[in-house]
Formats: structure tokens, C-alpha cells, sequence
């Protein structure tokens, strides 16, 4: 069994100021328990430094891929890395500095603006992204929760999801993809096409899309321990 988690909404609440949403001690030893007995990797639109400052050290056990799967880690060691470049964010952050409580996070291969702070500029923010971008051209837009996100090089989710496996040679393991955004089903088409189930955490017109929906992070921890039970790892039934 591989099991692929999403982390902001999936393992942790989302909160309205992205560095707040950190791990909670006694689940961080779980994930890292869980890691140990089964394949487990967290897959995060994040980038490697935010990530970090909110999970805390990585074990050797666990993958990561972060920056959409741009970056592809078993602990601290990079296993696979996309080739990227971004273009200077210079113009649009000084655009930016008129809109309160908005910030550009830096990733490998992309940038993220986060609004959270200052939701009722949306319209007035994806007219100056999308001028942004149009100059720019990115290979993908991506309208998540509250963040509008452009990656530039050729990879998401999935084709990180595709690579890491490739990578490993788990191909026929049962997969599952626990996740809770638009980005999120990116990863699912891919969990997919290698034979994997899908879960959705939360409400959204998308769940028909996945295999199960659970409604919270807490359900999400209830299903891992019942996973981690589970005694035929290649048999499991959602």
C-alpha cells in the first residue's frame, strides 16, 4: 500500500495565515509511525521552506513532494528534482503592495499568490494575475483555496505522483490519494490511471470525482489508523 496525502486541509486545518498551520505534535508522531510500516509520501503545493516550517524535521522514511511535485524528497535527500525557471516576480510584487494582506510565495518552478486576508479583492487580484501571466506564460494556472498559483515548468501533482513511482518501481501497489483542493485532482486522475482510489475531504461539486468523501481532517486520521490495521495491504476496500 501507498498511501499519498495532501497536507493544508487534509492533515492540518487550513488557516487564514498559511505559516500558522502546523502540525499537531501527537499527529506528526502518527505520520511518522505510519511512514514506518507503510509507504507514505505528502505531496504539497507548498514549497520545500514552507513546508518545513510547518511540519518540522522529516523523517527518513517519509517522502515529500513539494512545489506541486516539482521536488520530489525521501526525508532530507532529493531524489528528483524538474527542471524550472520563474520569471522575475519583481512587477508583480510591487503591483501587489497596493492590496493588503497579500503575499507572493516563491516556489520551485511557480509562484503562489495567497489572498486569504483580503478575500473581497479577489476580482480585482485574478485581473492582475492573469495580466501577469499572460506576459509570462505559464505551462499551468491553478485557482485554489483563497491562492492563485503559476508553474512553469512541465509538472504537477500527478506527474510528480507518475515520477515518484517510476522511480520506485511501486507501480503495482494499491495506491490511495487523500486530498482536498483543485489541485488535488490533478493527482487524482493520475491515482486513477495507475489503478488507485481517491478520497475527497470536504464539500465540493469535484467529490463525484473521487472514490470516498470524508468530511474533515480528523476523518482523515480515522481513516489512516484504519488502514494502518488493515493486515492485506494490497486488498484494501474503502
Amino acid at each position: 500500500m501507498f498511501i499519498l496525502l495532501d497536507y493544508d486541509g487534509t492533515l492540518v486545518p487550513i488557516r487564514e495565515e498559511p505559516s500558522l498551520a502546523r502540525i499537531e505534535p501527537s499527529k506528526k508522531r502518527f505520520i511518522e509511525e505510519l511512514s514506518r510500516k507503510l509507504n507514505v509520501a505528502i505531496v504539497t503545493g507548498r514549497s520545500e521552506e514552507s513546508f518545513r516550517e510547518v511540519f518540522g524535521s522529516v523523517p527518513d522514511s517519509l517522502y515529500v513532494l513539494t512545489s506541486h511535485g516539482g521536488v520530489i524528497q525521501k526525508g532530507n535527500n532529493t531524489i528528483y528534482r524538474f527542471n524550472a525557471n520563474i520569471p522575475d516576480l519583481s512587477p508583480l510584487k510591487e503591483e501587489l503592495k497596493r492590496f493588503k494582506g497579500t503575499f507572493i510565495e516563491e516556489k520551485h518552478g511557480g509562484f503562489a499568490l495567497h489572498f486569504r486576508k483580503n478575500p473581497q479583492a479577489e476580482e480585482e487580484l485574478r485581473e492582475v494575475f492573469l495580466e501577469f501571466t499572460r506576459r509570462t506564460n505559464p505551462r499551468r494556472i491553478i485557482f485554489g483555496k483563497k491562492v492563485m498559483e503559476a508553474i512553469y515548468g512541465h509538472f504537477d501533482k500527478g506527474r510528480g505522483i507518475a515520477k515518484l513511482i517510476e522511480i520506485l518501481g511501486h507501480g503495482r501497489q494499491e495506491l490511495i490519494y487523500i486530498g482536498d483542493d483543485r489541485t488535488d485532482l490533478i493527482a487524482f486522475d493520475t491515482v486513477k490511471k495507475l489503478g488507485g482510489k481517491t478520497i475527497f475531504v470536504g464539500d465540493s461539486a469535484e467529490v463525484k470525482r473521487a472514490d470516498r468523501v470524508l468530511r474533515s481532517v480528523e476523518e482523515v486520521y480515522d481513516l489512516l489508523r484504519s488502514l494502518e490495521k488493515v493486515e492485506d495491504k494490497d486488498q484494501v476496500v474503502l
